[in-house]
């Protein structure tokens, strides 16, 4: 039986666990396990599925339930959904109680899960909660565990300016989305915590300097990323791990 490009996809998350399990990249854990057992779900019932291949069709892309407390994307079409992992970065006036930390933006690779999000939302929703605990491979081009998802792009603060550059090389070159927060809300209370809580789902409207027919991106699924409450016993600098799926939108 001849295998549709998603299931070949599958098949490569699938072979992502034995690889980086053994190379000590991450803890196995019951959520891991339950991550792949589904993976091992969808490759058997694709493989007994007569209804011809599936095809990436980005119409079907929608974002999780809980994003309806944000204004709605009505109007847009999905373009791209990223996997973002990366630092949130914060400051502290000094080390005691009686400061809070304050932002100062993130930095983050963004890895291309648009396909997954497509087909198989469930499995890209689980990511996050397994991704903010895995280091970033030393080679900046390498895909991404436990999706062995490929790199298509970095998050960073221009100035104060939240910028997605998606321009990764000469040959992939998919925009530029410079954006500015247009609403938030709470994370979910299932969301992934990591030692002080899960940052909020965002809504990002697009400014000026944006290269690309992109008109709002949303943060959603975010895994930890939040500082502690005070700056009690912090350095002036310091990074949070953090996950978190993108998903842009353009006309």
């Amino acid at each position: 039986m001849r295998f549709a490009p998603l299931i070949i996809c599958l098949a490569a998350i699938s072979l992502a666990a034995p690889t980086h399990f053994l190379d000590g990249a991450y803890d196995w854990t019951d959520e891991l396990a339950e991550f792949y057992g589904k993976v091992s779900e969808y490759i058997n019932s694709a493989k007994h599925n007569t209804r011809g291949p599936h095809v990436c069709d980005t119409s079907k892309i929608a974002m999780p339930s809980y994003a309806s407390g944000m204004a709605s994307p009505s109007g847009l079409k999905p373009r791209y959904v990223a996997l973002g992992r990366g630092t949130q970065n914060y400051t502290c006036a000094d080390s005691t109680s009686r400061s809070k930390p304050e932002a100062v933006g993130a930095v983050a690779r963004l890895y291309n899960a648009t396909c997954i999000a497509a087909n198989y939302p469930d499995l890209l929703e689980r990511v996050p909660n397994l991704a903010y605990k895995i280091p970033l491979p030393t080679n900046e081009y390498a895909s991404f565990p436990p999706a062995n998802i490929e790199l298509m792009g970095h998050h960073f603060f221009s100035e104060t300016t939240p910028e997605f550059n998606l321009n990764l090389t000469p040959e992939k070159q998919n925009g530029i989305v410079m954006t500015k927060k247009g609403g938030a809300i709470d994370a979910p209370s299932g969301a992934a915590s990591g030692k002080y809580g899960a940052v909020p789902w965002l809504y990002l409207l697009t400014t000026d300097g944006t290269v690309g027919n992109y008109k709002s991106v949303y943060r959603v699924n975010t895994a930890a990323g939040s500082p502690p409450k005070t700056c009690k016993n912090m350095p002036p600098a310091f990074e949070i791990q953090y996950a978190a799926n993108y998903y842009f939108f353009g006309e």
